[in-house]
């Protein structure tokens, strides 16, 4: 037997559809006696029951989480007990007079919780309640004091008009407390929100202010009461329309409910990025998103890229073994109980990690497709540089030389000229050569090099470097790379960062080596930065390795690295 969310049998629906049809006919057979006028209203009630039912059973059916369903199948319940006053029974008489505004509450009570039949904020429930008793304990006057109840209890005329004045005051203080409330809330929400809310709101205000207005127009002016009832029932019955419209407009996407998921979810078809799709028709939100955990503790999209909570949307994280693996963000106002939404998360928790461990691939893909690009550009640019300096500093002078070389006499100050200008020439190969790769690193290694950097650096530096290799070289494109990370933190901190120290360390053990370059300037540096730090970078994980910066403003920056050197 399928279930809906609540765990209630679908057919539960249509029994319950059946009962009040029936109830409603066995009400109708009860009234048919009286007078033609009288069997009239009566009937009009009865039919208004069944839309009230018709349209509950409408919305629990398509949304069975909300609650307006059942509050206005409670409606028709109340409908037909209001139809029981136009039946020669006086028991059932005085049962349709108790209940007979009982109605106008349970439209506010749908105005104040639409879409999802709850009523949590302070300000709502007070209305609510204050609508119930508005439409029950306050009209005990008309019961006690009323020649026409048949609970009468003395015939007093004063104290049914101070009751009644007492109700009527009550009453306009809800309905003018609902509407600004109502106005407040149409403000606020979004234009597709708007679409839906406002004929709801819009006809259901005016319904209640027409029923109050109409039922006190007596005070005023000579009315005739069976056409005041007419036009209020009438009103009234139009209330389940608008909503229909609400429906039909968007405001209640069909659900498939928690335990139907949970039977999707075993299905061997489902395909990538359908989780989402599946919650928001669970949950009966279509605005509803996920968001997943990526490694450094951001929420991101199911393509990596950052995710961002709208306005009015909450954020409830998806638990696996107690890690947060994925969030929830929804519409408060569609579905309002937090309980819910994680419960449906528990239920998806294992297929949005499947989803985030997905995300994560295509994020790393994407960011090993954008730093491959600025390596081949930086390659690029290097060696454009070279070329550059090969062609304006070397290849002119190279000329020269040969020039010189062919005129020369032989002179001793010709050949000491000549000899000067070779060595400047050869100053500016090894200018170069260091440039792309200092002669030292080849030589002597990472170590020595860094010492050399150190020693002609304008600041108060420090090396501390350990090695569990025996000194054995590291690979070349390690001992590059760390080089590289060294020299840019000893540009950035000299001409950025103001800094007076900086500190070293190289720690060679199990196969990685660890590089840590602190300095104590200003701060305030960031790994995307520039694209002296972003080709760091790219050339740190272009190796397998990870790169951090750590950067707080006022508070020095440090730049750490782990590159895998083998065993």
């Amino acid at each position: 037997m399928r279930r809906s969310i609540t765990g209630a049998p679908v057919t539960a629906l249509w029994q319950l559809g059946a009962f009040g049809l029936a109830g409603g006919v066995v009400v109708a057979l009860l009234i048919v006696p009286t007078t033609a006028a009288i069997a009239a209203s009566g009937l009009s009630y009865v039919v208004t029951a069944w839309i009230y039912l018709g349209a509950g059973l409408v919305a629990w059916s398509r949304r069975p989480g909300s609650r307006i369903g059942p509050l206005l199948s409670a409606g028709g319940g109340v409908w037909l007990l209001c139809a029981l006053a136009a039946t020669p029974v006086p028991a059932l008489v005085g049962v349709g007079i108790v209940v007979a505004t009982v109605p106008v509450a349970i439209l506010l009570h749908v105005l104040l919780s639409f879409p999802s039949g709850r009523v949590r904020e302070r300000g709502p429930r007070v209305l609510v309640a204050g609508g119930y008793v508005t439409t029950t304990v306050l009209q005990a006057p008309v019961w006690l004091w009323s020649p026409a109840s048949p609970f009468v209890v003395a015939d007093r005329p004063d104290l049914l008009f101070v009751g009644r004045a007492v109700n009527s005051t009550c009453a306009f203080v809800v309905i003018l407390a609902t509407a600004f409330l109502l106005v407040r809330r149409l403000r606020a929400a979004s234009a597709a929100d708007r679409t839906v809310l406002a004929p709801l709101y819009l006809y259901g205000g005016g319904a209640v202010v027409a029923v109050v207005v109409s039922g006190n127009l007596y005070r005023v002016m000579t009315v005739d009461p069976g056409l005041v009832d007419w036009f209020q029932v009438s009103v009234l019955a139009g209330v389940p329309v608008a909503f229909a419209t609400g429906i039909a407009l968007g405001g209640f996407a069909r659900t498939m409910g928690i335990e139907e998921l949970g039977m999707w979810l075993g299905t061997t078809d489902r395909g990538r990025g359908e989780v989402g799709p599946a919650l928001a028709r669970a949950l009966g939100d279509p605005s509803l998103t996920l968001a997943f955990r990526g490694d450094d503790g951001r929420w991101v999209d199911g393509e990596g890229r950052p995710a961002v909570v709208p306005p009015g949307r909450e954020l409830v994280p998806i638990e696996l073994g107690g890690r947060a693996v994925g969030a929830i963000v929804h519409d408060p106002t569609l579905q309002p109980d937090p309980e819910t939404v994680r419960a449906a998360g528990r239920v998806v928790a294992i297929a949005v990690d499947r989803e985030r461990l997905t995300a994560r691939l295509l994020a790393e893909q994407e960011q090993l497709r954008e730093s491959r690009t600025r390596l081949v550009e930086a390659g690029d640019r290097e060696r454009r540089r070279l070329a550059r300096d090969l062609h304006d500093r070397l290849q002119s002078r190279l000329v020269l030389l040969a020039l010189r070389a062919g005129t020369a006499q032989g002179t001793p100050a010709e050949l000491e000229a000549f000899r000067r200008d070779v060595d400047e020439v050869a100053a500016e190969v090894r200018l170069i050569v260091a440039g792309v790769m200092p002669a030292l690193l080849i030589e002597r290694g990472v170590r020595a090099a860094v010492e050399d950097m150190l020693a002609r650096t304008p600041l108060r530096a420090t090396l501390d470097a350990t090695d569990d290799a025996d000194g054995a070289r590291l690979p070349p494109s390690v001992e590059g790379t760390t080089f590289h990370l060294v020299a840019e933190a000893i540009t950035n901190a000299v001409k950025h960062a103001g800094a007076s120290t900086l500190e070293v360390g190289l720690h060679r053990a199990a196969g990685t080596l660890r590089v840590v370059v602190a300095d104590d300037g200003c701060g305030g540096a960031v790994a995307t930065g520039g694209t002296g730090l972003r080709g760091l970078r790219d050339r740190v994980e272009a190796l397998g390795g990870r790169f951090r910066v750590d950067s707080p403003d006022g508070r020095g920056t440090t730049l750490s690295a782990e590159l895998p050197c083998g065993s």
